[in-house]
């Protein structure tokens, strides 16, 4: 398959993947949702998860493999909590919707105690000492509603995947959780020494990035799917134009 082509493909799957944010994005302004805490929620959960996409696929394009891999792994964590908070058991819708808003805060909740850690080992200025009692009371507010400490990962995953869960987390999370908490094996990666015949050091190599593992434009083909589809269903809307154009997709990129 020559340059043209790869290109052609890379383009035609781009226009696809960021067309089915935008898509689920109109559908959710002509709907008329109600302006609740919920559903504004979830618009800027979408809206979020199309900036990183289109991020990755800039990233990629230009062969920036490591920034796409970081991003890769901050759509993957999208897709686990906005699937798990949207697979809150309920009997009722109003029960359900209540419940979805609950796991949402959870979310809240963990990023409210993480900005709090990394403010409690800042010099405690005034202006520290301030930001953290806003974020205790912002905590407090979560804890008289009953929330408390989002799931970790590993949870997250038994709960979406089920019998699954191991082999999703090793092909996702944790395989791009390196490019985000860089590690011997991502630097090493790209800078070495190269040793001479008698175990002298001989030269430092380098490259300008790490090796695409080929899968990067299926990666987040499939997950911008599966991010669109997760919100489409909770909402009862049909995604069949979406997953027919994801299957066209995914059997051009798998014979690439």
């Amino acid at each position: 398959m020559d340059s043209k082509e790869n290109h052609d493909i890379f383009d035609i799957a781009a226009h696809n993947i960021i067309k089915w944010y935008d898509q689920t994005h109109i559908t959710m302004t002509v709907a008329r949702k109600p302006p609740s805490p919920l559903n504004s929620e979830i618009m800027g959960i979408l809206l979020a998860a199309r900036k990183q996409t289109e991020g990755a696929l800039t990233t990629l394009a230009n062969r920036n493999i490591l920034s796409t891999h970081a991003l890769l792994r901050i759509l993957f964590e999208i897709y686990i909590v906005l699937t798990w908070a949207l697979n809150a058991p309920a009997n009722d819708e109003k029960t359900k919707r209540n419940e979805v808003y609950k796991r949402f805060s959870k979310w809240d909740y963990k990023r409210l105690k993480k900005d709090k850690a990394l403010l409690e080992d800042l010099p405690q200025t005034q202006e520290i000492e301030s930001a953290i009692g806003k974020i205790n009371s912002g905590i407090e507010k979560l804890q008289k509603k009953g929330i408390k400490e989002l799931p970790n990962v590993k949870q997250l995953y038994d709960d979406v995947f089920g019998s699954e869960s191991a082999e999703m987390y090793a092909k996702s999370y944790r395989t791009y959780s390196q490019a985000v908490h860089l590690n011997r094996n991502v630097t090493q990666k790209l800078a070495w020494i190269q040793d001479g015949e008698n175990g002298e050091h001989k030269a430092v190599l380098y490259k300008d990035d790490i090796e695409p593992d080929s899968y990067e434009l299926l990666i987040i083909a499939t997950i911008s799917c599966d991010i669109n589809k997760a919100i489409r269903s909770f909402y009862d809307w049909h995604s069949d134009v979406v997953q027919n154009e994801y299957k066209q997709l995914k059997s051009r990129l798998i014979k690439k």
